[in-house]
């Protein structure tokens, strides 16, 4: 196993469906092949991140393929850095479609951590149904991305999409030449949407650039997808932030309408962390 014990940082071992380390601290593995590593003074409220209703409502939007031009450019950007020999971690891995796109593509040895319980679990759930030589394809744990259960320089690559992350945490755990890809709304994303729920839509700003990390690649990827039924727009609203503020009368509008026009757009950074040498594209 990947995992450190989050209380003294020692490495976990698998006994039968029991994660064990050294001072005997002790975590059971969920029958979907999950283990639950964060501790209560972790949590942020009783039941952190996305809710049930907004993990499925995501499931289900990102399984009709509307963000694969994503997940593509997320696997050549990172192609050159990741093989079947890495270490690769998704960070806020909600129910698992990156890290399912990712490990299709480039076989790496996945791991995935989500601070909400059900995400993981559907995570988990997803890669029971891979198929794989007699091993488990991926380690999914319930943990925060600002206290990562893991041991430090152990990654060769960290995959974040729209999910907090802690800095430090990263290049604590990244090999000195592992990589960081980070996905940020773009300027455009969501802007029909927004003019709809709101008086004035303001477009997204570029976030800084991550402190600690050298800038090797940034990309962005824009364009238009047609939602042409309802319930792929009603997916789309519960899946993101924006159910919950707005126009309480322009989303029930837009929970009724059979068809939608959506501008998608995301901005793809590649980091190393900084003073490791110059850009390397040899695994």
């Amino acid at each position: 196993m990947i995992w450190a014990c989050p209380v003294c940082v020692d490495p976990l071992t698998l006994v039968e469906r029991t994660l064990r380390c050294a001072n005997n601290h002790c975590f059971d593995l969920a029958k979907e092949g999950y283990s639950n590593l964060l501790l209560a003074n972790q949590k942020n409220s009783k039941q952190p991140g996305d809710s049930k209703i907004m993990l499925r409502a995501r499931r289900d939007f990102l399984q009709a393929g509307f963000y694969q031009p994503l997940a593509n450019q997320i696997v050549e950007l990172i192609r050159p850095y990741v093989s079947a020999h890495s270490q690769f971690l998704d960070c806020g891995c909600g129910e698992g479609y990156y890290s399912e796109q990712v490990y299709k593509a480039l076989q790496p040895s996945i791991s995935g951590i989500d601070i909400a319980r059900d995400g993981v679990r559907l995570a988990a759930k997803r890669f029971k149904t891979l198929t794989l030589n007699s091993q488990s394809p991926a380690n999914f744990a319930v943990a925060s991305s600002f206290h990562l259960p893991l041991p430090s320089h152990q990654l060769d690559a960290v995959l974040q999409v729209f999910a907090p992350v802690s800095e430090p945490e990263l290049l604590r755990v990244l090999k000195p030449r592992g990589v960081y890809c980070d996905v940020s709304p773009g300027p455009k994303h969501f802007t029909q949407l927004k003019q709809k729920l709101y008086r004035q839509a303001r477009d997204h700003e570029a976030p800084a650039i991550a402190p600690g990390f050298t800038l090797l690649a940034e990309e962005r990827i824009c364009f238009d997808i047609e939602l042409n039924n309802n319930r792929d727009l009603q997916n789309l609203l519960m899946m993101t932030p924006l159910y919950w503020k707005g126009s309480i009368e322009a989303k029930a509008e837009l929970m009724a309408m059979d068809a939608f026009t959506l501008t998608i757009d995301f901005v793809l950074r590649l980091y190393r962390p900084a003073g490791t040498g110059a850009v390397d594209d040899e695994l």
